[in-house]
């Protein structure tokens, strides 16, 4: 084991125990967990990716080629590691096939061999992505939805109507039935669109695409066909995951890497509600999605950016002002009128891994990271793109960090939890504006080697959020990872 590998580890598990190391997002997504779990799978055993699904892209190298993988743990270029999709996930085959696929032709020969999925992981089918598109359809106020079918497939599982990986080992007959049940809940939201597209000529959908969902109503033995032969072709990587994860855990040898998906911003439970994802994407929802619990975790990992971005909608306190309109679309305009937050998104290539959309950017907030550190019970922070902030900072001459708002009259130091209510956002206020930027160079390995700049807004983010920066991402690869010592 190198001395970079000796640092990833923890000394001594007392527990007689396998480490456990739980990656979760502290803002909105997009905060390089991926990066974090990729560069964690070269020493783990197991890596689970545990909630969410196919709308969450991870940004990953494989020998040394940049992918986005959706469904398939960012260990999965490592050849010693084992893949597992948790329980928590909604598994879309089309798109899992196709990574598959994907990771195949970037040279993983083995990835069926160590790819796992748990059998009690929920599935999504192409009606769920109708359902997505018909729900934002019926709102008032949307809330930007990707339109890949996850709330409706976890809503079919809370009204318990949802599909199991296992269902799909079943008989055909026996799924149709099951198929055929989930859509008679869902038959008359369709048969209202259908009429009224009718009288209408703004459809969501092509003329060929609502015939096929309209016809899995009258012949949903076509959808059991086609994914009975999914469970077939996947039969030897279907698992009982507890048992899975049980057996790595018992081993103190081991390492397991969780991948949370998602942030604890845009936690079901956790985060700004209404404009959430649909699974819990805290650190318990995590845990539970991976066949763990609260006992088995070494270390909880909190991934932020030492800047912030956001895709689509919703409140943004220390948002930079861009060409982005209020659905979160691009507005024309002429390279010379570019304004902070284009600038921002643009030389760091800010837009979603997974729908490509312009991410929103602005300052970083050490306020809303502070309520993701006690809301995930964070043990770390990683901070990502310091090589970034600090080229930021020669352009601009500055660097802002919240660390109070102003709301309703007072100044605090939480993220409030009645926005919806008050109507009124908290407006930030900025810790004295760090002078100028920096260069992160190839030998800057240590923490002791960074620009003095780098560690006082290093210093300044552990101040706010009262949490220890173990993990300082210094540039794109996974390999580009300062870790620190004896914090």
């Amino acid at each position: 084991m190198s001395a970079k590998e000796q640092k990833m580890v923890v000394i001594g598990s007392d527990r007689g125990r396998a480490r456990v190391y739980v990656i979760i997002g502290g803002c909105w997504g997009d905060e390089g967990k991926g990066k974090v779990a990729a560069f964690y799978a070269t020493i783990a055993n197991l890596v689970i990716r545990a909630t969410g699904g196919a709308n969450a892209g991870h940004t990953v190298y494989i020998n040394g080629k940049k992918i986005a993988l959706h469904l398939v743990p960012g260990g999965i270029g490592n050849p010693k590691t084992i893949c597992l999709i948790g329980q928590g996930t909604v598994v879309d085959y089309d798109i899992l096939v196709e990574e598959i696929k994907q990771i195949y032709e970037y040279g993983v020969e083995d990835v069926m061999e160590r790819l796992k999925i748990s059998g009690t992981a929920n599935v999504l089918f192409p009606y769920h992505k109708a359902l997505d598109k018909l729900h934002e359809w019926l709102r008032l106020k949307k809330v930007g939805t990707t339109a890949k079918g996850i709330g409706p497939a976890y809503a079919d599982e809370t009204t318990r109507f949802g599909l199991k990986v296992y269902d799909l080992m079943l008989p055909v007959g026996e799924l149709t039935e099951k198929i055929g049940e989930v859509l008679s809940l869902h038959k008359p939201l369709f048969d209202a669109y259908d009429a009224w597209q009718k009288k209408n000529t703004n459809s969501m959908f092509t003329d060929e695409e609502w015939a096929e969902y309209m016809d899995f109503f009258v012949h949903p033995e076509k959808l059991a066909i086609k994914y009975h032969e999914y469970g077939r072709q996947f039969s030897k990587a279907i698992v009982n995951g507890h048992q899975l994860v049980q057996g790595f855990l018992n081993n103190p040898a081991n390492t397991i890497v969780v991948e949370g998906a998602q942030s604890v911003c845009l936690s079901l439970k956790e985060g700004h509600y209404p404009m959430v994802t649909s699974s819990d994407a805290n650190t318990l929802g995590t845990l539970s999605g991976a066949h763990l619990n609260h006992k088995d975790v070494t270390e909880v990992i909190l991934i932020a950016k030492a800047y912030f971005s956001k895709v689509g909608q919703g409140i943004f306190p220390t948002e930079f002002e861009s060409h982005i309109d209020a659905n979160g679309k691009l507005i024309p305009y002429k390279k010379e009128e570019a304004l902070e937050g284009d600038i921002y998104r643009d030389e760091n290539g800010e837009y979603g891994a997974t729908t490509k959309r312009p991410r929103r950017t602005g300052a970083f907030d050490g306020i809303l990271l502070k309520n993701s550190v006690e809301k995930s019970g964070a043990d770390y922070l990683c901070i990502n793109c310091i090589d970034s902030i600090g080229m930021m900072g020669k352009k601009y001459g500055k660097i802002k960090i919240c660390n109070a708002y102003d709301y309703q009259g007072q100044e605090i130091d939480y993220y409030p939890d009645n926005i919806n209510t008050t109507g009124e956002i908290p407006t930030p206020k900025y810790k004295d504006d760090f002078d100028g930027g920096w260069t992160i160079t190839k030998d800057m390995t240590t923490y002791d080697s960074l620009p003095e700049l780098a560690k006082t807004f290093i210093k300044t983010i552990e101040e706010i959020t009262k949490c220890k920066v173990k993990y300082i991402g210094v540039g794109p690869k996974n390999e580009d990872m300062i870790i620190r010592d004896n914090i």
